[in-house]
């Protein structure tokens, strides 16, 4: 497999699709040829009564990628739950070989592809048999874990570190999302830091109007925030 990281979340809606949006339009800036791949997705969204990953469409638009949804995503499901259980509810047959196939197909395209999990560590894709933490395992990809700011991440970040790392995974380091300046925030990244002895390669700031002038607040921030040495290396 080419060289890329793994976007894996301590839980559902902590930002991975954001901060994967951030990395990719930075790299790419910095002239590294690079490209996105979310393998399995749920809670698609319909454009012209067509179903499309509406987390892929994101990273394509920050990054003006010209590449087909179909290759970033080979599975794009409606159901807003699991991968695993939304396959089973569309009668979808999630097969790992074509992930992988289809992942291969993109590294030979692009330098370097920032793969996206679906939820935490431990959702499953293939019913009970196939985790986000096998695709890692897979796809041979260091982890990078996007952990909230708030009330609650010590604990969520802590339990994902301890399991990445019994089950093997190369972890590069803890991205912080949705930072506020408050005392509470500000002693959870020094917690996190110290009970995982992991890097914190960058907080991001809350970033409320994103979308907004292109996305100029969330290509401002990443540009600001990242090292891209602290990607590839």
């Amino acid at each position: 497999m080419n060289k890329g990281v793994f976007i894996v979340g301590t839980d559902t809606d902590v930002g991975k699709t954001i901060v994967t949006a951030g990395l990719v339009y930075v790299l790419r800036k910095s002239g590294i040829n690079t490209c996105c791949f979310k393998a399995v997705l749920s809670g698609g969204i319909r454009e012209n009564k067509k179903l499309i990953p509406g987390d892929v469409k994101l990273v394509k638009e920050v990054s003006k990628i010209h590449e087909t949804y179909e290759v970033m995503n080979p599975y794009c499901l409606e159901t807003p739950v699991s991968p695993h259980l939304a396959a089973k509810l569309e009668n979808v047959q999630i097969d790992r070989e074509k992930i992988l196939n289809t992942y291969r197909r993109l590294s030979e395209k692009y330098e370097f592809l920032v793969a996206e999990g679906s939820g935490g560590i431990i959702v499953p894709i293939i019913d009970k048999s196939y985790f986000i933490y096998d695709l890692i395992k897979d796809l041979n990809l260091p982890v990078i874990i996007v952990a909230r700011a708030g009330v609650g991440t010590i604990n969520h970040t802590a339990l994902t570190v301890k399991f990445a790392e019994s089950v093997g995974l190369d972890i590069k380091g803890i991205i912080i999302n949705r930072y506020t300046d408050e005392i509470h925030v500000k002693d959870n990244i020094d917690t996190i830091k110290e009970i995982t002895n992991k890097e914190i390669i960058a907080v991001i700031d809350d970033l409320n109007n994103y979308k907004k002038n292109g996305y100029e607040e969330l290509k401002a921030e990443f540009e600001k925030k990242i090292d891209v040495n602290k990607i590839i290396s």
